[in-house]
């Protein structure tokens, strides 16, 4: 019977030490994935605060360059154009985001074979020991 709780203990260990490595992996991962996104809105912040100057330059210059020609059309033109500019990187931007791989269901699926191991090796074990 000694030996039968010596091994469980070191069961134990083992799945204690196991737990911890996978919430280590699962921290990681986490921390990876706050740093991509710091970095992704990182760069679409500077990315619209330069595309607003230089679009707020160019209109101004088409403004003044069409003004005499089409009035207060010019400024409608302008709008839409910059609209439509806006959905188009809008939707780049989503479609960046959703290629981007999920980390945290590939360590939830670990945990989830590893918990399926266990229970797959302790019940028969279980089992072998209450026949004796």
């Amino acid at each position: 019977m000694a030996l039968s709780f010596e091994a469980a203990g070191r069961v134990l260990q083992h799945v204690g030490r196991l737990l911890l490595l996978r919430a280590d992996l699962a921290a990681e991962e986490l921390a990876l994935a706050r740093r991509q996104w710091i970095a992704w809105i990182c760069f679409a912040l500077a990315g619209v605060a330069l595309l607003s100057v230089a679009l707020v330059a160019a209109g101004a210059w088409l403004t003044l360059l069409l003004w005499d020609r089409f009035g207060a059309g010019t400024a409608g033109v302008l709008a839409l154009v910059f609209a439509v500019a806006g959905a188009v990187l809008l939707r780049g931007l989503v479609r960046a985001a959703e290629r981007t791989p999920a980390t945290l269901p590939r360590t939830r699926g670990a945990l989830q074979e590893d918990y399926e191991a266990l229970v797959g090796t302790i019940a028969p074990q279980r089992e072998a020991d209450r026949r004796e």
